[in-house]
């Protein structure tokens, strides 16, 4: 992912942490309140499940997952190289950021 893309995600005021890792879970780049080391191992292992479970499926390569809970929505993006999570305040819109990750991501 363009370190740019990543940069002004980082920027965005609804936006609360974001994490991005390698494919197994390293932790290359955090911002926020979260423990990126950890965040990033659960996105990680999280990941690979669900993509088996979607390969197993017949939905095709992962792209990204959406969580919501009580203190905050999640977006999480893979592609080759890197696991991209963002973290967003509760109440505020996911939509906006799946669409420029998929836009940022070529999807």
């Amino acid at each position: 992912m363009e370190r740019s893309f990543v940069a002004a995600v980082a920027r965005m005021p609804e936006v609360a942490a974001l994490v991005m890792t390698d494919p197994i879970g390293a932790l290359l780049w955090s911002r926020g309140e979260l423990d990126g080391e950890a965040s990033g191992a659960v996105h990680a292992v999280a990941l690979r499940s669900l993509a088996h479970c979607g390969e197993t499926l017949g939905l095709g390569t992962l792209h990204r997952v959406t969580v919501t809970g009580a203190h905050y929505g999640c977006v999480i993006a893979i592609d080759d190289r890197e696991v991209l999570a963002i973290y967003v305040d509760p109440g505020q819109p996911l939509g906006a950021i799946e669409h420029q990750l998929d836009q940022a991501l070529g999807r």
